[in-house]
């Protein structure tokens, strides 16, 4: 969101600096580039609103730098382990266990606009990530030595479903704040005692 607000900032700046130098034209193609810019977000956010409310996908809500980092201190990740992130919004956690580890990483976000964010964010910090806009619940996880996710109770129920038929045995998967249903837990880690929610504050982690 700050880089979508930094570069209109820019783009204004362009079209002001364009008038002042009396390239008239050029300013106008621009703000109109713009303004059909804004409209083109504008509808995809509608998009994603309307798959939250009617279709119960979990709203972009990203994971924690101090979550992302306790994970990588607890868990030893395997050299060349097939890692998914399902819903990896921006892929900020692939992209530093990446940075960390010689795995190989996956994302899949079905929000079109997080997807762009970790396609050009993963282009500039050249990490060798692979990020799909897919649905996750029709990607095949049967090769999966490690899953993070970052649900919703609704979501989670079917995930835990998927996976109960899917995952390999001794496959580990790190769920931040939702819990599966019937599965135990092997591991739970709180950040913080006093804080009340568990958005960012709480990792369960499940072995297959």
């Amino acid at each position: 969101m700050i880089l979508f607000i930094l570069f209109f900032i820019s783009i204004i700046t362009c079209c002001l600096i364009l008038l002042q130098l009396g390239f008239l034209k050029v300013a106008l193609w621009l703000s109109l580039l713009t303004l059909l810019t804004l409209f083109f977000v504008f509808i995809l956010l509608l998009v994603e609103i309307y798959k939250v409310l009617f279709l119960g996908n979990a709203p972009y809500v990203p994971s924690s730098k101090k979550l992302i980092d306790k994970i990588l201190q607890e868990i030893d990740f395997k050299e060349n382990s097939l890692v998914y992130e399902l819903g990896c919004g921006n892929a900020k956690f692939l992209r530093k266990l990446a940075k960390q580890k010689n795995v190989q990483a996956i994302g899949y976000e079905y929000f079109i606009i997080p997807f762009l964010l970790a396609k050009l964010l993963t282009f500039l910090n050249g990490n060798r990530i692979k990020i799909y806009c897919q649905d996750f619940f029709k990607v095949d996880l049967s090769q999966a030595d490690y899953i993070f996710c970052f649900l919703i109770s609704q979501e989670m129920l079917r995930l835990e479903t998927k996976l109960a038929k899917e995952l390999r045995p001794g496959a580990l998967v790190i769920s931040n704040a939702f819990q599966f249903k019937s599965w135990q837990p092997e591991k739970i880690i709180i950040l913080d005692q006093n804080k009340k929610t568990g958005l960012n504050n709480k990792i369960y982690i499940y072995r297959k």
